[in-house]
């Protein structure tokens, strides 16, 4: 089983990627839907990806429905304003996530049935203003990591429980008892359905201490309490400045078991019994400790390497990110201000994708984009950065080149190749690769690599317009003397 580090690298690189987007594209919502839905062709351990606008809307919501995705139409989508995790993220900062507690999805403010029990990632989207515009939610699937609990448990621990830090039940042998607060709206019946109501001397001890055992007329009970960590990777901001890592752990879980005064009793026939006994549940807490520290406690090297490696690439074609090319383009920036040696990037954007998708489906999508990312590799040198930063647009930055000419004879290369070689897709269709390509160069008065990525963005678009005539266009820039 996997730690939540991932899903909280996934949210916030989707709503930096998103925050771009909003910034710089005409048709939002279209690339929006792009990125979401390929972000959630990859991830299966999702079973909601969202997007909301600041009144709590849904804009796009794309269901996994028994293995399958849908885009849920317009229709059929709904309002979360009223729900406790669109509520408590109002007031997050660039960068921050809302982590909800494990509870049951709810849709049309009726619960799910089968259960879904789920822990929602929650990310604002900013604008250009630096103000919220939304934002991205992801719906975690911890059935999962239910049945690992108890298959870790069955073997030995008999009713082993899994309680929230308020006392409600999560798991238990006694399925009645489970998701009390989901369906209980009498405040007082609700109470009277606690851990803590039950058992007042015990929860009293279990909120004191960690872990231990007790036992009382009421049976034999032993906890230890889970502490689920939620560590991120380095934020780097645009300067390139480098933040820790962030470690939140915004509530806790109780294991629990209950052992009757009559399972006791029998146990005790024997001295073999009890010893055995004793053993097992020394194992299966032992047991327990190792599965919520593979679950909560991050995994140091092994979670950093792969956070650092999602930070970096785009999870379809394995190109560099948005993020990724964005911190080269500040280095690139800061290096060409001190040697006065200019460097180009490229805008592609392909022609006509949204015709794939449309006839062919998005794995046939998908296709077409990772052959696109094959052939940008074959045409560039090996110093040069490729990326894919959402959608259907790659930029690829080209290093230490003196001129626009070389720029201009990749460009024409990369279209050269898509005209012959077309993607055969799995139906047997052959699938001719038309793009639009920007080009833009560094100068003195680019201001960064925001200035520089609009002026290759524009140059693109002219290209486009003029696509009958010319598919490359250059952006004008100052002269510069090397």
């Amino acid at each position: 089983m996997r730690s939540f580090n991932v899903p909280f690298a996934d949210v916030r690189v989707l709503a930096g990627i998103i925050s771009y987007q909003r910034n710089k594209a005409s048709l939002y919502k279209d690339v929006a839907l792009r990125i979401l839905y390929t972000f959630a062709e990859n991830k299966p351990e999702y079973g909601q990806v969202r997007l909301l606008n600041v009144q709590g809307d849904e804009i796009i919501r794309i269901n996994r429905e028994q293995g399958r995705l849908r885009v849920v139409p317009e229709k059929g989508l709904q309002s979360k304003a009223h729900r406790g995790y669109f509520k408590k993220s109002q007031r997050l900062g660039f960068g921050e996530v809302y982590v909800s507690p494990l509870d049951l999805n709810i849709e049309n403010k009726k619960i799910e049935v089968p259960y879904v029990p789920v822990i929602r990632f929650v990310t604002p989207v900013f604008n250009d203003s630096g103000e919220r515009s939304g934002f991205v939610v992801l719906n975690f699937y911890a059935a999962k990591m239910l049945a690992h609990f108890l298959e870790i448990t069955s073997d030995v621990m008999s009713n082993a429980m899994l309680l929230n830090n308020k006392g409600f039940w999560l798991v238990s042998d006694d399925k009645n008892v489970c998701w009390a607060f989901m369906f209980e709206k009498d405040e007082k019946k609700l109470r009277e359905k606690m851990f803590g109501a039950q058992y007042p001397v015990i929860w009293k001890l279990v909120q004191q201490d960690l872990s231990g055992q007790v036992q009382n007329r009421d049976g034999l009970f032993t906890w230890a309490t889970v502490n689920p960590v939620f560590s991120v990777s380095p934020k780097i901001d645009k300067g390139g400045q480098a933040y820790p890592p962030v470690v939140v752990s915004p509530y806790h879980w109780v294991v629990m078991q209950h052992v009757t005064i009559e399972k006791l009793a029998a146990m005790k026939k024997t001295l073999f019994t009890i010893c055995a006994w004793g053993w097992g549940i020394l194992s299966t807490l032992t047991g327990v400790t190792l599965w919520s520290g593979l679950l909560f406690i991050q995994r140091n090297r092994m979670h950093r390497e792969e956070l650092e490696v999602q930070a970096r690439q785009d999870w379809l074609t394995g190109l560099a990110n948005l993020p990724n090319i964005f911190a080269k383009l500040e280095k690139a920036c800061e290096s060409s201000k001190i040697s006065n040696i200019p460097f180009y990037i490229l805008y592609i954007d392909l022609d006509d994708f949204k015709f794939v998708n449309d006839r062919y489906g998005h794995e046939s999508g998908n296709i077409v984009l990772r052959h696109v990312a094959s052939v940008l590799r074959k045409k560039v040198r090996f110093t040069d950065t490729v990326a894919r930063i959402g959608g259907d647009e790659y930029v690829i930055l080209l290093e230490n080149m003196r001129t626009s000419d070389k720029a201009k004879e990749i460009a024409a290369d990369i279209l050269t190749a898509f005209d012959e070689s077309p993607v055969v897709l799995e139906c047997g269709s052959n699938v001719y690769v038309k793009a639009s390509i920007g080009i833009a160069g560094w100068s003195r008065d680019v201001t960064g690599p925001d200035d520089l990525m609009k002026r290759a963005d524009v140059a693109m678009y002219d290209a486009k317009k003029e696509r009958k005539k010319h598919n490359i266009m250059q952006a004008e820039t100052s002269d510069i003397t090397v």
